[in-house]
């Protein structure tokens, strides 16, 4: 009775110690495919945008001509480099995106631009 009261005792520790060393992986904003944001060209309208990408996850009332598609992803309680897409309209239509969503290794944001 004494071993099985230890084994559970053991058994009960070890199951509760590896319970505390996984941490959730927590991604928020936008998640895009490297596909659908190759679709986004410059001219195009933001009704096209939005039936491609969707809109983003935060409307800012103070540059309704930029849309900024923001994703961060915290993996086992670091934060990964955030990504982040911004395709600015003029008339409305995309007049310029600044991409560094999927090269956030080289740090340096590609831009698409026509006249402002």
């Amino acid at each position: 009775m004494k071993t099985f009261f230890s084994a559970v005792l053991i058994g009960l520790s070890l199951l509760l110690s590896t319970a505390c060393l996984y941490k959730q992986p927590i991604q928020q904003g936008n998640i895009l495919k490297k596909d659908d944001v190759a679709e986004v060209k410059i001219g195009m309208t933001k009704r096209q945008v939005a039936l491609i990408l969707g809109t983003p996850a935060i409307a800012d009332p103070f540059h309704q001509d930029r849309w900024d598609y923001v994703n961060t992803s915290k993996i086992k309680g670091k934060f990964l480099p955030v990504k982040k897409l911004v395709i600015h309209f003029k008339d409305g239509q995309v007049s310029r995106i600044e991409d560094n969503y999927f090269n956030h290794e080289d740090k340096a944001p590609t831009k698409q631009t026509t006249g402002n």
